[in-house]
């Protein structure tokens, strides 16, 4: 860029507006216009002040005719479109893309695309080189370039001129009249024999590979020659071939390779696109070129072996077809909570879900999917509110002596325990679940009564409320209502014990979870256990370890709470005296 480096500074930041004007008004007189704008534009911030300050000088009637007249331009040239073009080139030689993208925005779509047909068709560096300007101005690019061609209306016109001619019958004019229509076919013959050579170099860049607009499934097969599209339709046939075809029905889906189905991917789709390539008119070739559209999408098509068909046809019956079966929850044998949601009955339609198999031979890809046809059955949910508990979220197990009354008695409370439903918000008493204790299958055991050893039905219970309030504090449970026993228990740690008495004493605890809860309750030998599931959800990233300590004669208890595994804090359970014996 001219006088580029060789430029004078000027400090508009102490100039008012009007002071701005006069200054710029001067430069622009009385310097060259490359170098003026060079020293303008240094200083421009990104309120494009001095760009429009430069703009509105170049109104002035006599900056003007000194721009028009030293620059040589035509008298009807825009200056306008000209300063434009002069001032995007100095921005985007000083890098200043900020400016430059504000400068854009500012302008409207007319005057925009004013500027790109001039930037286009004069060919400047900008159009050449500027991606923030082809960003902008791309979209003009096309009807700019148009306007450096010679267009078919020319032509006509030129023919259209040549047939007047040729109809003149004044002999006087013959001379005139022969001399015109040599001079009209020699320049029609060179517009047509230049269109002709034109577009012949651009039909030659495509000579021997694939046109513009031909597509192979989803991929464009622009500019490949024969050879790449051979190894485009082979790697494209064995992803298929690789690939599986999804048959899915009410129960899910299920899938399979294209080789188990008995589809073979036919090749002739290579030979189809090639003579389509080569039979394509002169005038449709350049259309296809210039026009940036999908013309022609071939797809692979597959061919069936009938026999191997019909052999998965029997094995899909076998895999897809179920009888109906309802949902259902249970603990299995290892104390699991299982929630099964059942089976909607499926009979498979042979002939019908062939006809689909059939159906997608002209449109294969490497994941095609099929819907069997056949009959159904629903069944009924019943189970809805078991289906979120997927999780045991804390376990607690106790040791006793499984024999005698007591023995039997901690036995029958699990089996009443065991299977206890906890919707979110409700609250757990243990004496409505377990009790009453005075017949019921309790028997007589040993307990205390008002501090004494006595017997009474359901004595050893108090092991199972202890149990279960453990597994309530690992799983972070609100706990409602509790009480110590009067001796300190041997089967908890001292301060962490639960014990109940009907009618008076209850242990109680609220699911404060948004899932359901379910209790699991079992003995297993000499050990008894209580399980706490609900949905793996339930506790977010939240732990609790519950534990007690001596202090004044007593026991004071608390659960600390660990979030990602660390310690945050810890809550108080409460105090525990109990007596000695």
């Amino acid at each position: 860029m001219s006088d580029i480096n060789n430029k004078e500074s000027i400090n508009f930041n102490g100039l008012n507006h009007d002071q701005k004007v006069n200054c710029i008004k001067n430069l622009l007189y009385s310097k060259n216009l490359i170098s003026a704008l060079n020293i303008i534009l240094e200083k421009e911030k990104k309120d494009l002040e001095l760009i429009n300050i430069i703009i509105d000088c170049s109104s002035d009637e006599l900056i003007a005719k000194k721009i028009k007249e030293n620059l040589y331009l035509n008298p009807d040239s825009s200056i306008k479109l000209y300063l434009y073009s002069k001032i995007i080139s100095i921005l985007s030689f000083y890098n200043k893309k900020i400016i430059l993208k504000k400068l854009f925005d500012s302008l409207d779509n007319d005057l925009l695309k004013q500027i790109a047909i001039y930037e286009y068709t004069n060919k400047t560096e900008v159009s050449n080189s500027s991606e923030i300007f082809n960003k902008y101005c791309h979209k003009y690019k096309k009807e700019a370039l148009e306007k450096l061609k010679n267009s078919d209306e020319e032509i006509l016109e030129l023919t259209m001129e040549f047939n007047k001619f040729n109809n003149l019958t004044n002999k006087k004019n013959n001379k005139v009249l022969i001399s015109l229509i040599v001079v009209v076919v020699i320049l029609l013959c060179s517009l047509i024999g230049y269109k002709w050579n034109l577009d012949t170099k651009i039909l030659n860049k495509y000579k021997g590979t694939i046109l513009p607009g031909i597509y192979l499934n989803d991929i464009s097969l622009e500019g490949m020659n024969y050879n790449e599209l051979s190894k485009l339709v082979e790697s494209e046939a064995k992803k298929i071939m690789d690939g599986k075809i999804t048959i899915s029905n009410v129960n899910g889906s299920l899938d399979y390779s294209y080789n188990d189905v008995g589809i073979e991917v036919t090749p002739s789709v290579e030979e189809e696109i090639i003579n389509y390539n080569k039979n394509i008119s002169r005038f449709k070739r350049l259309s296809m070129i210039k026009n940036n559209k999908k013309y022609k999408t071939f797809k692979l098509e597959g061919s069936l072996n009938d026999e191997k068909l019909s052999e998965f046809m029997k094995k899909l019956s076998n895999d897809i077809n179920k009888d109906a079966k309802e949902d259902s929850f249970y603990v299995d044998k290892n104390h699991n909570v299982v929630y099964d949601g059942g089976t909607n009955g499926f009979t498979l339609n042979v002939s019908e879900t062939k006809k689909e198999i059939e159906s997608k031979l002209n449109k294969l890809s490497a994941n095609t999917k099929v819907e069997a046809k056949g009959d159904i059955k629903k069944v009924d949910i019943k189970y809805d509110k078991y289906k979120e508990i997927n999780k045991k979220v804390s376990t607690y197990t106790t040791y006793f002596a499984n024999v005698g009354n007591r023995g039997h008695n901690i036995v029958h409370a699990a089996s009443k325990l065991n299977g206890t439903l906890l919707m979110p918000g409700e609250t757990f008493s243990y004496l409505k679940k377990v009790g009453p204790f005075t017949g019921n299958g309790y028997l007589p055991a040993p307990v205390y009564i008002n501090s004494e050893n006595a017997t009474a039905n359901g004595g050893g219970v108090c092991q199972l409320s202890s149990t279960l309030y453990m597994a309530n504090l690992y799983a972070g449970l609100e706990i409602v209502s509790r009480r110590p026993h009067t001796f300190a228990a041997p089967y908890v740690p001292k301060g962490l014990d639960a014990t109940v008495y009907s009618p008076t004493t209850d242990y109680k605890f609220k699911n404060n979870y948004d899932y359901p809860i379910y209790v699991v309750s079992y003995v297993s030998g000499n050990y008894l256990t209580v399980d706490i599931w609900t949905n793996d959800k339930a506790l977010g990233n939240y732990t609790y370890e519950p534990y007690s300590y001596y202090s004044n004669g007593g026991y004071e208890a608390y659960l600390k709470v660990f979030e990602n595994g660390k310690y945050k804090t810890q809550r108080y359970l409460g105090r525990s005296k109990y007596k000695a014996h």
